[in-house]
């Protein structure tokens, strides 16, 4: 998905860009990588410096203006800047969808829906191959999402799409998992995330106050707690997501983590009925350079901003 203007997609279309940085936009600072192409069959990634306070933003611009002027950039929204609406699909053509949604999110979001930009998801249907009749409507007030298009325009950067953490929690997903039905767990900084993902869209998605801050600071005796508050909140969504789809059988849960990922699956696996596989961001991308992608001491979580720069990876 993009909030970008039809427009600019179709300018951009004509200049090849093999490189994509990925930007995610954070509560507390920013962070980006790079994906410059596949090595071995794996996409080939570096981590950004990290960009903090007030001028973050100028400091991003400036690095990618030095080290990847000519790269096109997808950038996340931080979570707090939009909404995601489930909703029928308008009997429409395509390319008046997006009018159609406008005028049936009017009522649902506390904002003009005129000073709204919206961009549509489609959801699978509920069997392989059945018309998809459902869809989810991202919403983002123009006040979020034009301050970034005139900061890439001012310095004429690419900015090709401007997209959500969910789809980036797909891009990386779709990497180990491919086409099947799979859910996705990422224990962040201040957050959990679960996207549930089949035939490489977006079908479900949940996000709750689970962190890795939270189990690392945790007493031994609240742990066994937590995790079985995890599994519960992981099972309740894919019990969920298997009544509305079920003509997907989703046998797998994949966990990353911040912290200790492969003693938190090793708690989990025994309360899920899935499989559950750790997700190691080495075991799917070549991380090039020393920096690393997580640092929880250091509160650095970069993995938003890889899914994002492969986005280029999955549509090439």
């Amino acid at each position: 998905m993009s909030f970008v203007q039809r427009i600019s997609v179709l300018r951009s279309r004509g200049r090849s860009s093999a490189a994509w940085v990925g930007v995610y936009v954070g509560a507390e600072r920013v962070v980006a990588a790079l994906c410059s192409g596949r090595s071995h069959g794996r996409p080939e990634v570096r981590v950004a410096p990290v960009f903090d306070g007030e001028r973050a933003a100028h400091d991003l611009l400036e690095w990618q203006r030095r080290e990847y002027r000519h790269s096109a950039t997808n950038l996340l929204l931080n979570s707090g800047d939009y909404q995601i609406l489930p909703l029928d699909a308008p009997p429409v053509a395509p390319e008046e969808q997006r009018g159609a949604v406008r005028w049936q999110i009017k009522d649902l979001i506390d904002f003009p829906a005129d000073e709204a930009c919206i961009d549509c998801l489609a959801v699978p249907g509920a069997t392989l191959g059945a018309e998809s009749r459902r869809l989810f409507a991202v919403v983002a007030p123009k006040s979020k999402v034009q301050p970034w298009m005139q900061r890439y325009r001012q310095a004429s950067l690419d900015l090709r799409a401007i997209d959500i953490p969910e789809m980036a929690f797909r891009n990386l997903s779709v990497l180990a998992a491919g086409d099947s039905p799979h859910a996705f767990v990422h224990v962040g900084l201040h957050s959990t995330r679960l996207a549930l993902i089949w035939q490489r869209e977006l079908c479900s998605f949940r996000k709750f106050d689970l962190s890795a801050r939270m189990l690392e600071n945790a007493l031994d005796e609240e742990h066994p707690l937590i995790i079985e508050r995890l599994a519960l909140e992981v099972q309740r969504t894919v019990d969920a997501f298997s009544r509305q789809f079920h003509g997907a059988d989703l046998s797998t849960v994949w966990l990353s983590s911040l912290r200790q990922p492969d003693a938190l699956a090793a708690q989990l696996a025994p309360l899920l009925p899935q499989k559950v596989q750790v997700y190691h961001l080495a075991d799917h991308i070549t991380l090039q350079g020393s920096t690393p992608a997580t640092d929880l001491e250091r509160g650095i979580d970069v993995t938003l901003a890889i899914g994002a720069a492969l986005r280029g990876d999955l549509t090439s």
